[in-house]
């Protein structure tokens, strides 16, 4: 009992340390808590249209509170990759995200779409508006890559690499800076939780060089042969079973006439087209694991022939495995939820 004024009694207001608990051991509030996943997004947009599609899915995700984008690397080394990615960035309310660029990589040919989407004018104004260019001399990707993992937790990030792996291989072999005192190997082995990454071609079913190890296969057979942390690799033979479906280009995104992913779709390829779903792929597996989306093979390793061709062997010791799916329920119920991770038309913040 406690008094307030003169003789006036009032209830004890002290609180009761029994109605208290760890927060941390309640089980409960798992999903209530869990923090964003700190995600790196390793890209070649320009040489095809999925990196488009896979990179408004993370923009997705992170509006979504699921991910940090922490940053994106380009891994092709043409100067209008740097403008369509800052420009995409910025009509995603991310013109801050930090960029890096592999100087002197794979694939400089402009592409297909990059300079027609950024010179594209629809009702008197460009749907892209980069500010970043080559002249603003961005940092190179691995630089960049050592600057980010250097400042994140141990063993947290999610790296996603989706085109030929010039900055994953120039990381991997890099050397103390200002940014670690450690080694590019041993940075990633600290800090990396995990390496999805869309290249190869495993199984069975087919039987060539997959074209993302093709266009630098020394830096694939560095990072398949080096890299520290677990990797899930999703081959050319997965996408190519889950076509995106051109009527969502058409009808699932507002004003889809001037939307520049709408519109990069639509140069690309002649429509109609359902596009392979390569890069998506590696995105929905890092990011919704527990969704059971593919098929998880064996544990192996993974080494690349000097034509680019990806051999898996099955061990115990491996950190490797392969993405898989079986079945038209499968096929569909996938590609269902990569569409609606591309479109946004379920996104939920998690934090609300």
């Amino acid at each position: 009992m406690g008094y307030i004024g003169i003789d006036e009694s009032v209830a004890d207001t002290r609180l009761n340390p029994d109605l208290f608990f760890d927060i941390q051991s309640d089980k409960s509030l798992k999903y209530q808590l869990k923090q964003p996943v700190p995600v790196i997004f390793d890209t070649d947009v320009g040489n095809d249209i999925d990196d488009v599609l896979a990179m408004q899915m993370l923009f997705n995700y992170e509006k979504a509170g699921k991910i940090d984008l922490l940053g994106i690397t380009i891994s092709k080394s043409n100067p209008y990759s740097i403008e369509y990615i800052d420009g995409y960035c910025r009509l995603n309310e991310r013109g801050d995200i930090p960029l890096g660029y592999a100087y002197n990589g794979a694939t400089p040919e402009d592409g297909g779409y990059l300079r027609q989407t950024l010179d594209t004018i629809i009702e008197g104004n460009k749907i892209l508006h980069p500010q970043r260019s080559i002249k603003d001399n961005l940092p190179e990707g691995y630089k960049l890559l050592r600057k980010l993992l250097a400042s994140q937790p141990d063993n947290s990030v999610v790296f996603i690499a989706v085109g030929p792996e010039t900055n994953l291989s120039r990381l991997l072999h890099s050397e103390a800076d200002e940014y670690s005192p450690l080694d590019g190997k041993s940075l990633v082995a600290q800090k990396v939780k995990l390496l999805s990454v869309m290249g190869g071609l495993y199984g069975n079913e087919f039987d060539f060089p997959e074209w993302n190890l093709v266009q630098d296969i020394s830096a694939a057979q560095t990072v398949f042969s080096e890299w520290p942390t677990p990797v899930i690799a999703s081959g050319w033979e997965l996408g190519n079973k889950l076509l995106y479906p051109h009527q969502s280009i058409l009808n699932d995104f507002p004003d889809a006439y001037k939307h520049p992913l709408c519109v990069s779709y639509q140069i690309y390829d002649k429509m109609p087209y359902d596009r392979q779903t390569w890069d998506l792929t590696s995105v929905i597996q890092a990011i919704e694991p527990e969704k059971d989306y593919f098929e998880l093979s064996t544990k192996g390793t993974i080494t690349i022939d000097s034509a680019g061709h990806s051999l898996f062997n099955a061990s115990d010791k491996g950190q490797h495995q392969y993405l898989m799916i079986q079945g038209k329920e499968n096929i569909q119920r996938t590609l269902d939820a990569i569409v609606r991770q591309v479109t946004g038309k379920e996104e939920k913040n998690i934090n609300q």
